[in-house]
């Protein structure tokens, strides 16, 4: 009979003892299958075990449903228990008293109740944004990069200010605000482990890049490379250029900008032209990926190197033809008046 394959444990049972089997304690499922199979009942009165499995999937139904219907009034009664808490909370809101245009919060009934039990230390979170800017991923060039976000900055200053409205061209120190807005975004995401120690006052780790760069944040918060120069006259990004991790989109924007400026110049050059502003960390191996890139000096270096060496002229190479071969000396006396 399929019916019995559905039955639990208990209804097995249940079902066993209604047609007369004797039940031992403890029986599995599979040994009070077997029993109700192997008994006579069910070989011969196979209409009496049908009707006491009927009677229990009927008993089994009427349970679910009741069990439904429990908890359909325990959450009715749960809901009604919030809609009392919430109105008594606000009940509770309107009674506080309000002198003036100022209220004593510290002295109401409602703060002694939930806030002043559960005050803890005051906890600071300083949060990073761990991304970088999208569009320095989808900028080809490093000028017009530095001038979008520079039209950027211009018009949230023209939001908050509608009535010193900024207009006409970029100016110097909104390309220069622009740039420590990029590199400020771009040191968080690469450096942000260095950065939480030097701000802690910490010492650098052992495996970080910057152990011996001595790097410090300036009064704009920007990562600068320390060194021997503090004491100089050279301007401040020549004593301490900014650092750029070599990673990223904008390092490379960086570097095809100055190989271009100083009309593709080679990787020493470029290096040192980079360093007026910038430090690259593993600049050198960097600077030469990027300009392998260059199909400008790709081309010039193929012109090069299809040169083929061609044969002097006679008038270098023959012997009687060299210059200063013989000479010979005159010697002239000078008489006195």
């Amino acid at each position: 009979m399929s019916g019995i394959a559905k039955l639990k444990k208990v209804e097995l049972r249940t079902v066993a003892e209604e047609i007369g089997l004797v039940v031992n304690e403890g029986m599995k499922k599979s040994q009070l299958r077997r029993l109700i199979e192997d008994s006579d009942v069910f070989k011969n009165d196979n209409e009496a075990v049908k009707s006491a499995v009927e009677d229990v999937l009927e008993n089994r139904n009427k349970k679910s449903d009741q069990d439904s219907e429990i908890e359909i009034e325990r959450l009715k009664i749960e809901r009604i228990k919030l809609e009392l808490q919430l109105a008594q909370v606000k009940a509770n809101e309107c009674l506080v008293n309000f002198p003036g245009d100022s209220y004593d919060l510290h002295n109401s009934e409602l703060y002694e109740r939930e806030l002043k039990d559960h005050q803890g230390e005051p906890v600071c979170l300083l949060v990073h944004n761990s991304e970088i800017l999208l569009i320095i991923n989808k900028c080809s060039s490093f000028t017009k990069l530095q001038r979008i976000i520079a039209w950027c900055m211009r018009f949230k200053e023209n939001a908050r200010n509608p009535l010193q409205r900024t207009t006409g061209n970029l100016t110097v120190p909104e390309l220069s605000a622009a740039l420590i807005c990029l590199e400020r975004s771009v040191k968080f995401v690469y450096f942000s482990k260095d950065i939480q120690c030097i701000m802690n006052g910490g010492k650098l780790s052992n495996s970080s890049k910057l152990l011996y760069l001595s790097p410090f944040l300036d009064e704009k918060n920007v990562l600068r490379v320390g060194g021997r120069l503090q004491h100089s006259e050279l301007p401040l990004n020549h004593k301490h250029p900014m650092l750029i991790p070599n990673n990223c989109n904008i390092c490379d924007l960086i570097i095809d900008h100055y190989h271009v400026f100083y009309l593709h110049t080679g990787v020493e050059a470029t290096l040192a032209n980079l360093r007026t502003q910038f430090w690259i960390t593993n600049g050198r191996s960097t600077v030469k990926r990027v300009l392998h890139k260059c199909l400008k000096c790709l081309k010039a270096a193929i012109l090069l190197k299809s040169r083929k060496i061609r044969n002097l002229s006679d008038r270098r190479t023959l012997k009687y033809k060299l210059v200063m071969l013989s000479c010979s000396k005159d010697y002239i006396r000078v008489r006195n008046p």
